[in-house]
């Protein structure tokens, strides 16, 4: 079995279905450790964030990508010629965005040009039964039935002790970007209300949308988790100690409260992977935090200083 992943929670399943060894080129995007050093078949148009924040501007980032949405400009490119010579026997991808990854579209006609002999296998999921449901058909795509039922019985277990939970009696706010605001979308509302969180504005299942810093205002959270989509702690925390330099962002009750904080959106938010479960664990954690207390592993409290 040769496997190419042009997406990051393809990757990051394949090992966990004990597969690693089968992957034979990954997205410019893997960062597995198993993805190391093999053939990288994808890139962006967009600058990825250093190790100081973005690379660009976030504004610029939200211009580039509305711009090449509305002219039907994708934004990954893929390298043709090394995916035809790979040869692989599954090529797995997305159907949920566009500005994620290869789009499904795209993936389908590399597939019938380069890899016809290839099955293409789209993961689909935008809530947490979705990822199950993701397990199960790529299990079955690879031959690897019994690990992925033995991995979704070990996450459904998971997910429902988190249920039992006490609710934490606080409202949260997922932000997947800062200039302009993007409230947090598909499995990640689901993730704070199974957290004992009530997540405002948007709700589980539906896709992230611009908002305005006078609706999240208006909501008022009690709690917000910055989550900026492919973004790690370091880079998140430089990013929000950024956005609550403005007076709009400083003077939500969240932030004045010292109860901001900048996570790894990029392990833990930005896919739909085993993750999950630890994504799960340090919302309920946010969300019961004292001020004053320590932070944990995965977060950084931001304030003004």
């Amino acid at each position: 079995m040769r496997i190419a992943s042009l997406i990051p929670s393809g990757t990051d399943l394949v090992v966990a279905l004990g597969l690693g060894d089968s992957l034979v080129g990954v997205s410019h995007e893997c960062d597995h450790p198993q993805a190391a050093g093999l053939p990288v078949l994808t890139s962006s148009i967009i600058p990825p964030p250093n190790a100081d924040g973005p690379s660009i501007a976030p504004e610029e980032i939200d211009r580039l990508v509305a711009s090449s949405i509305q002219d039907g400009i994708s934004l990954y490119r893929t390298n043709r010629e090394l995916l035809r010579e790979l040869l692989p026997d599954v090529i797995i991808t997305q159907d949920v965005c566009d500005v994620c990854a290869v789009s499904a579209d795209a993936a389908q006609e590399l597939v019938c040009e380069l890899s016809p002999g290839a099955q293409l296998v789209m993961l689909t999921a935008t809530t947490t039964d979705g990822f199950l449901e993701d397990l199960r058909v790529l299990g079955a795509a690879l031959g690897a039935q019994a690990a992925a039922a033995e991995v979704e019985r070990a996450t459904r277990t998971a997910l429902d002790a988190q249920r039992t939970l006490p609710a934490t009696g606080k409202t949260m706010l997922a932000l997947e970007w800062s200039d302009p605001p993007f409230l947090g979308g598909h499995w990640v509302p689901e993730l704070v209300e199974l957290a004992g969180s009530q997540h405002v504005i948007s709700g589980a299942g539906a896709a992230s949308r611009r908002a305005s810093w006078e609706e999240i205002a208006a909501a008022d959270p009690d709690v917000i988790v910055f989550c900026p989509c492919g973004y790690d702690l370091h880079q998140s925390s430089v990013e929000a100690q950024r956005l609550i330099s403005g007076p709009a962002v400083a003077a939500l009750r969240a932030v004045r409260e010292g109860r901001f904080f900048a996570v790894d959106a990029n392990r833990l938010f930005s896919r739909c992977t085993t993750n999950l479960v630890e994504a799960c664990e340090l919302l309920r954690t946010l969300g019961t935090l004292e001020n004053g207390a320590e932070t944990p592993n995965g977060a950084h409290r931001i304030t003004t200083r």
